[in-house]
């Protein structure tokens, strides 16, 4: 065994009567097993959430969606012929959407109606979020809405039945006088169901089929977007490129990313801000091994000029202390890894948390491999920086042996 290894192992670990020094390092440990596994805990519990808004938006939101840069519609028939035709798309769907308010007897609230197709809850794979009643936007030529769960509580909806028709109301387009009772539009349509999915999409969107939005809002033959799903094992970029080309230059093409990309970066600047304050507490236990490392410099300061006296030289001297500070935190990093991934593979697998009345039943968390990485060199990282002092303030003890 290494002399340097066995001499730092030995004031670590050798039997003594406990005093200050021991019980510091001690803590120091504890701090770095606690801090560790408290990292992989919060960091792979910020990955669950992600992963579970995210998966909810990717049944949401399109693969890619165009819309016009000017102006809120446009006419899309010339070009849902060649969309259609680009190898990896597997469905084009063009949607109408616009604000109206919504009115069941004396409740009201505002709401963003979306026309779409009548196969966009199944093909989207949103109809095992459908709550209540069933996932129906077109019976031949019945009309019927989908409410996000957030709306229907607003305006008290129920569904189906003589009393559950619901009144859509929007401004009429043209030169309207504001008492004209014409400026006013009002379409009646039956609910048919209530999707639930996050606080956004259940308290602002209502769907309903294409041609009603159309009509509703005067839009005859125009839309607001058009929405592609792509087929599995196909590149967005490759197809981002070629709907650009296809649509030009007045229109906006974005992939999911794109379209999500401020709640990324809240869940970005989220999870990273966590890792700071948490990295900061694990620098404090750092400071805890580096006062019981310094102290214990002290401590030894006759078996180091023993030790120098043998011939032991000033860097094997400060070699034993730097090693200390490393054991320190090998041992608690080591220590909170394991019990940071094990209750993390532990609730992915058992649900040891449950999440009442949520749309899962178990707390989310995903164990990121990189995270692990990223924890564990910081830990090391900290405990590495924390021996130099105490190696530096050894070496100056066995130098005035000299």
């Amino acid at each position: 065994m290494n002399v340097t290894f066995f001499i730092a192992r030995r004031y670590l670990f050798a039997k003594k009567k406990r005093n200050a020094i021991n019980i510091i390092s001690s803590i120091a440990v504890l701090a770095f097993a606690v801090c560790t596994a408290a990292l992989i805990i919060i960091l792979s519990t910020m990955n669950g959430f992600e992963q579970l808004i995210f998966s909810l938006y990717n049944r949401f939101n399109p693969d890619v969606k165009i819309t016009p840069i000017h102006g809120k519609v446009f006419e899309y028939e010339g070009y849902k012929s060649k969309l259609n035709k680009i190898n990896g798309v597997a469905y084009v769907w063009p949607v109408m959407e616009d604000n109206a308010a919504i009115r069941n007897g004396e409740y009201q609230t505002v709401c963003s109606i979306k026309g779409v197709d009548s196969n966009y809850f199944k093909l989207n794979g949103l109809e095992p979020l459908v709550s209540d009643g069933e996932p129906l936007i077109k019976s031949q030529d019945y009309n019927f809405a989908i409410l996000g769960a957030g709306i229907a509580l607003k305006i008290n909806s129920n569904i189906g039945g003589p009393f559950s028709l619901l009144s859509i109301i929007t401004p009429r387009r043209g030169d309207f006088n504001t008492n004209d009772p014409e400026a006013i539009k009002d379409m009646e349509i039956e609910p048919a169901g209530i999707v639930t999915m996050d606080d956004i999409i259940n308290n602002k969107y209502v769907f309903v089929p294409l041609d009603f939005a159309q009509k509703l809002f005067e839009r005859q033959n125009q839309v607001s977007s058009i929405e592609i799903r792509m087929k599995k094992g196909y590149s967005s970029d490759d197809i981002l490129k070629k709907v650009g080309s296809i649509m030009g230059a007045d229109f906006k093409v974005q992939d999911r990313m794109s379209q999500q990309a401020s709640l990324y970066k809240m869940f970005r600047s989220e999870k990273w801000a966590s890792f700071a304050i948490l990295s900061f507490i694990l620098m404090i236990a750092a400071f805890n091994a580096l006062g019981s490392l310094t102290m214990l410099v002290m401590e030894k300061k006759s078996d180091i000029l023993t030790l120098v006296g043998v011939g032991a030289s000033k860097s094997m001297i400060r070699n034993i202390f730097f090693t200390n500070g490393f054991l320190i935190s090998a041992i608690g990093t080591i220590a909170g890894l394991v019990i940071g991934i094990s209750l993390v593979l532990f609730q992915q697998h058992y649900g040891l948390i449950k999440m009442k009345g949520a749309i899962i039943e178990n707390y989310p968390v995903v164990l990121l491999w990189k995270d692990v990485l990223l924890v564990a060199s910081t830990a090391i990282g900290l405990g590495l920086i924390t021996g130099i002092y105490p190696a530096y303030k050894s070496s100056k003890v066995a130098g005035s042996k000299e």
